[in-house]
């Protein structure tokens, strides 16, 4: 790893900044997790389909050895002044036995790289800088080398795009030779007799094989006419040409402009121009969508108290209760358990929205696997089930605690049936007890504490949670085995998704006959009909006011959930495959952090 020295931009003072390559080990930190570990590495295949930021590296944990993606300013070397800092402080098991295996692998690297390379696929993959060079016609000597060895290649040059009017340009410094040097055209046509090392084809260079090969042919047919013709001009009928070749061609280019470097970075610009503008309809239309507002994030008021929830007698179990999560429901869900007096420990990915927790009398703890030391019960709550997944068997989660001491494991979040199994056999299997307690409602019941639970798994879990339950839920469903809770939660969200688009495409009709929604709405209230829910959600459509209750992007994941979970039942739902991909239509719109009432935009435009 190199050093490279770069000034600040908030000062006078430098600041040093490293460049990593593959094989550096380093300390690299997760928001959230403590520093630990790692090993620059090419990604494996699967991490190189996901979504990342920019300036990122794929990084390597040893102990766990999995891979994550981390930006480079959480990234330092390994060996430095922070070494004996980070290797001194009290970790617990999990760090020590990271610790040992990355000493391990410094005295034996060969079963790490055995592993990471297993994991990355084939070591030769092309990567992104490969890439780079074909997109900048960069490295012309190794390019050159590429052009000498063509016709040993079944004519496939490793930098070739696909431009079929390239071995015309080709041609072009052929007939250079000949007509400079006839006597030395033999030797420029001979093949190489020396092997290169095979590097790995795009799938662009594989679909122009066939193309380059008769290109290949035609090349030394048109030296053979310029041998036979002194003025070295060849009478073979030219092909198509590029527009970059006739313009070189045709201008007479001086020798500075006439090398192979310039010529094929004429002939690439020319490609890349072409592949833009057949692209620019769809960009023209990406930049054409919409620009909409984000909602403001709601601060919670911890002062604030719900009448509803203040009239109830609720005794505060003894036990120390964890919280992992402090998203919209979690952070309400936290609150009312602090003004019950419950004790509570928490901890978020966003440390920041701990602050106003720990004022109320919260414990703060920097990783999950420190909340389920400090606490008896500890629940979850996060938007998805790989978010949900991840906090118990990733880095620093649950499962880094190999024996749980028959403590108590709760999942709140909205997951499906198989994930909820996953978890539960995990967490068993470290001595420790599962309960899924699945929440129906929106952000403003958990406010009033009038949120359904709909519990499945360890029934004694259930009962050590009563006094929770009963601070943030009107009612407590017990359902028996470990995804049934699940499976009636996503039912029941079912019904929500398709009603809501129901009344979306009603309003939106009414609004084009010029009738008044509220009319509409005062109407609906009245007939058998009404429900609450859909009360609301209309008086929000009517007023255009999407200030989000329940994400958008939760209901479309919840139906998601529904449909993969009635794929696997081969299970016919094509209003609900309808009404998904209605939300996905308007998440794309831009109102996936709007209240799912905001599925009306799409209906009414």
């Amino acid at each position: 790893m190199s050093k490279n020295k770069k000034l600040s931009l908030s000062g006078g003072d430098t600041a040093e900044k490293f460049i990593y390559k593959p094989k550096d080990l380093i300390w690299a930190k997760m928001k959230g997790f403590t520093p630990w570990p790692g090993m620059i590495v090419e990604p494996p295949l699967d991490l190189l389909s996901q979504q990342r930021r920019a300036n990122t590296k794929c990084v390597f944990f040893f102990g766990s050895r999995n891979f994550a993606w981390i930006e480079e300013n959480n990234i330092k070397p390994f060996e430095g002044p922070w070494k004996d800092e980070l290797a001194k402080v009290s970790k617990p098991a999990a760090f020590r036995h990271a610790m040992t295996d990355i000493e391990k692998y410094i005295d034996d690297p060969a079963e790490v790289d055995e592993q990471v390379n297993k994991s990355c696929g084939a070591p030769n993959h092309a990567t992104e800088a490969d890439f780079d060079k074909i997109r900048d016609g960069l490295d012309s000597e190794e390019n050159m080398g590429d052009e000498a060895a063509a016709d040993g290649n079944n004519g496939v040059v490793a930098h070739v795009v696909g431009s079929p009017d390239e071995g015309e340009g080709l041609d072009v410094e052929n007939n250079a030779d000949s007509s400079a040097s006839p006597a030395t055209t033999p030797a420029a046509t001979t093949k190489t007799s020396a092997k290169r090392t095979p590097k790995a084809k795009s799938v662009a260079a594989v679909s122009v094989k066939s193309a380059k090969g008769s290109a290949t042919k035609s090349a030394q047919k048109r030296r053979i006419s310029a041998q036979q013709t002194p003025s070295g001009t060849s009478n073979a009928k030219r092909g198509r040409r590029a527009a970059s070749g006739e313009a070189v061609r045709d201008a007479g280019i001086d020798g500075a402009s006439s090398t192979p470097t310039a010529r094929r970075r004429v002939e690439t610009d020319a490609l890349l121009a072409s592949l833009a503008a057949k692209r620019a309809p769809n960009a023209i239309a990406l930049l054409d969508r919409p620009v909409v507002t984000r909602p403001e994030t709601q601060v919670i008021d911890m002062s604030s108290r719900s009448n509803t929830l203040a009239d109830r007698e609720i005794v505060p179990s003894e036990q120390t209760f964890g919280f992992l999560g402090l998203g919209m429901m979690g952070s309400t869900i936290v609150k009312d358990l602090i003004y019950t007096g419950h004790k509570v420990v928490v901890w978020n990915r966003t440390i920041d929205k701990c602050q106003p927790f720990a004022e109320a009398g919260a414990e703060v703890k920097d990783t999950p696997m420190d909340v389920v030391e400090a606490a008896d019960v500890i629940f979850c709550c996060v938007s998805d089930p790989k978010g949900a997944k991840d906090l118990v068997f990733g880095n620093c989660g649950v499962l880094q605690l190999k024996d749980l001491n028959n403590k108590a494991y709760v999942e709140m979040s909205t997951i499906d049936p198989d994930t909820s199994l996953d978890i539960g056999e995990g967490i068993k299997q470290c001595n420790g007890r599962y309960l899924e307690a699945q929440i129906h409602g929106s952000r403003q019941e958990a406010a009033d504490g009038m949120l359904i639970i709909l519990a499945g798994g360890d029934r004694s879990v259930f009962e050590e949670c009563h006094s929770c339950f009963k601070t943030i839920a009107k009612n407590t469903f017990f359902l028996g085995n470990i995804g049934n809770a699940c499976k009636v939660n996503l039912i029941l969200q079912t019904i929500l998704g398709v009603s809501l688009v129901g009344l979306a495409e009603a309003l939106a009709l009414a609004d084009r006959f010029s009738i008044s929604l509220n009319d509409i709405i005062d109407i609906f209230d009245l007939t058998s009909m009404k429900s609450p829910m859909l009360l609301a959600k209309g008086k929000e459509m009517a007023k255009g006011d999407f200030n989000p209750q329940q994400p958008l992007s939760h209901m479309q994941r919840d139906l998601r959930l529904v449909l993969n979970m009635a794929e696997n039942l081969d299970q016919s739902m094509p209003v609900t495959s309808i009404t998904n991909e209605v939300f996905k239509h308007t998440k794309r719109l831009g109102y996936s952090e709007h209240d799912s009432s905001a599925v009306f935009v799409r209906s009414r435009f």
